[in-house]
């Protein structure tokens, strides 16, 4: 009671509680929530999600002690103007809501490989609002995050998305002003035709659960790689999509504010990766060793050594492990 209560409706038809007072909860039904039989959430909770505006309830129980409630609600939008969360708050009559944790939506787009945002889940991590861009690339996006053990399963869904699909998991994010915070996630498949991806929703819990913070060993790991000149990252192979950095990112690449993860390297050079996955898919897994053109400004491309290994497990068949140094000048 007296709590803000978030309300995954990433699929029309089965809306779960997944956070109540900035503790997360396993998709739990929103019945249950309703503070009296006779005092539902429910119709409440579907007025806001499929009028994507906000709502208040005066209600009062007329069973028991007829005890008097306040009720308001109102949505969280993702980037295509559906409603991906309901944020709900249920007290009673004489209490004043608190300010809501803040949440926000974002939809994974297979076919083009593109992450789409709202204004604020840009502003989540600190942008300002001039600096907002409607689409980035996966490898932009996570970028700021700071500790996400969890990229492979939300990869496995992303492309491979099936009806009835579901994925949640934490994430740490720096913010702007330099510190980290806790951001918990969860996703719901899309598979109708223009949507296949994940329809995600974000919420910031950092004041409930403290933030995770990359290990020494991979701080360490980071700093033998970054001495030795060598890059990680994670391409799709089939469309040449700049997925992920591992660590950090090449100093050297340009692959923020382009128009899409497949434009890092050279169009004439894509078959380098092509070539690897032809290998993978016959059974080798040897790494590919390769030279290519990487983008490094507006029609600036500089050459690279591609070291392609097969991605471990099911994702293989759609990710390469592509270690990155810098060819020297001749």
């Amino acid at each position: 009671m007296n709590e803000w209560h978030l309300i995954e409706t990433l699929a029309e038809d089965s809306p779960t509680v997944v956070s109540t007072g900035g503790t997360v909860r396993a998709w739990t039904s929103t019945g249950r929530l309703s503070p009296r039989p006779d005092v539902r959430v429910e119709p409440l909770v579907e007025a806001v999600r499929s009028g994507r505006r906000r709502e208040v309830l005066e209600a009062q129980s007329q069973r028991g002690e007829r005890r008097r409630y306040h009720l308001e609600a109102f949505p969280v939008l993702g980037p295509s103007g559906d409603t991906h969360g309901v944020q709900l708050w249920i007290g009673d009559a004489d209490v004043e809501p608190s300010p809501p944790r803040i949440a926000s939506g974002i939809s994974w787009l297979l076919e083009r490989l593109m992450i789409a945002q709202t204004l604020e889940a840009s502003m989540m991590s600190g942008v300002r609002p001039e600096d907002h861009v409607t689409e980035r690339t996966p490898a932009e996006y996570y970028a700021k995050a700071v500790k996400f053990d969890e990229s492979e399963s939300l990869f496995a869904l992303a492309f491979n998305p099936q009806p009835g699909g579901r994925w949640d998991a934490d994430m740490s994010v720096l913010h702007v002003d330099g510190r980290i915070m806790r951001w918990h996630c969860w996703a719901r498949a899309r598979t109708e035709p223009g949507q296949a991806g994940l329809r995600l929703l974000w919420h910031d819990v950092t004041d409930t659960v403290e933030p995770r913070r990359p290990t020494l060993a991979e701080l360490g790991m980071q700093e033998v790689m970054r001495g030795a000149g060598i890059y990680t990252a994670l391409f799709e192979t089939e469309l040449g999509v700049l997925t992920m950095w591992l660590a950090e990112a090449a100093p050297w690449v340009h692959w923020r504010g382009i128009e899409g993860g497949d434009r890092i390297i050279h169009p004439d050079d894509q078959g380098v990766l092509e070539l690897a996955r032809r290998r993978f898919d016959a059974g080798s897994v040897e790494p590919v060793e390769a030279v290519a053109r990487l983008r490094t400004g507006e029609d600036e491309w500089a050459l690279s050594s591609l070291r392609i290994s097969p991605y471990p497990g099911g994702l293989g068949n759609r990710l390469a492990i592509v270690q990155i140094s810098r060819v020297p000048p001749s």
